[in-house]
């Protein structure tokens, strides 16, 4: 069997499309790894700041801390007004609000370990 010779003036058998795509994969290539290297750069950048806020994961954390107490102390104030059992509603809700800060603050450092680890 014969190759089919084009006599359309392409060199090596190839269309001026095919050439033509070639060279627009090519530039499309080299803008995405520009793309890409810039994307790593701000990353980097990004968590070298989150690293010299330490000022801000405090807040943070004393925040969502005192805010789970608070919303204890909410509810077991309401729990005690509507029942009407006193001391111990509010009590048992302090001691879950406490409980339920301390967890978030857990899982905040944990969610904090595994970014920095990556």
């Amino acid at each position: 069997m014969a190759k089919d010779k084009r006599n359309d003036g392409t060199e090596g058998g190839r269309s001026s499309e095919e050439a033509d795509l070639d060279a627009r994969r090519r530039a499309l290539g080299s803008k995405l790894e520009a793309l890409e290297q810039k994307r790593t750069e701000t990353r980097g950048s990004a968590n070298q700041s989150g690293d010299k806020s330490g000022m801000g994961s405090g807040f943070r954390y004393s925040a969502d801390f005192v805010s789970a107490v608070l919303v204890g102390c909410g509810i077991g104030w309401l729990f005690d007004r509507l029942l009407g059992t006193r001391p111990w509603g509010l009590m048992i809700f302090v001691v879950l609000g406490f409980v339920a800060g301390v967890f978030n603050l857990l899982r905040l450092a944990e969610r904090e370990r595994r970014q920095r680890d990556q």
